[in-house]
C-alpha cells in the first residue's frame, strides 16, 4: 500500500467559500480515478502553532495505481485551477504502509 500526504499553506486573504470550492472539488477525485484506494481531505483544525493550513491524504495499492493518480488529467486540472490559486507552498510525501 502507498500511502500519499500533501500538504497546504493558503495564501492571504483565501476564503472560507474558496476552502469550501477546493474540498468540494478534491472530494470528487475518487469518483474519477478508480486507483485511489481511500481519500480524505481535512482544514488545519489549529491544536498546535506552525502547523499547515490544509492536508490530503491518500492511499493506493501499488506504486502504478499512485502514478496513475499523479498523472491523471482530472488531478492535474483541479491541481493547476483550484490548488494552486489558493497556495503559497505545498510538501508531499510518498511511503509505503
Amino acid at each position: 500500500m502507498i500511502r500519499h500526504v500533501a500538504l497546504f499553506r493558503f495564501d492571504d486573504g483565501v476564503t472560507a467559500d474558496a476552502i469550501d470550492a477546493l474540498d468540494r472539488e478534491l472530494g470528487r477525485l475518487p469518483s474519477l480515478i478508480p486507483a485511489i484506494a481511500s481519500f480524505s481531505t481535512g482544514r488545519n483544525i489549529g491544536i498546535t502553532s506552525g502547523a499547515w493550513d490544509y492536508g490530503v491524504v491518500a492511499e493506493f495499492a501499488s506504486q502504478e495505481d499512485y502514478l496513475t493518480y499523479a498523472q491523471d488529467p482530472d488531478h492535474l486540472d483541479i491541481i493547476a485551477n483550484v490548488v494552486k490559486p489558493l497556495i503559497t507552498d505545498a510538501a508531499r510525501i510518498q511511503f509505503e504502509v
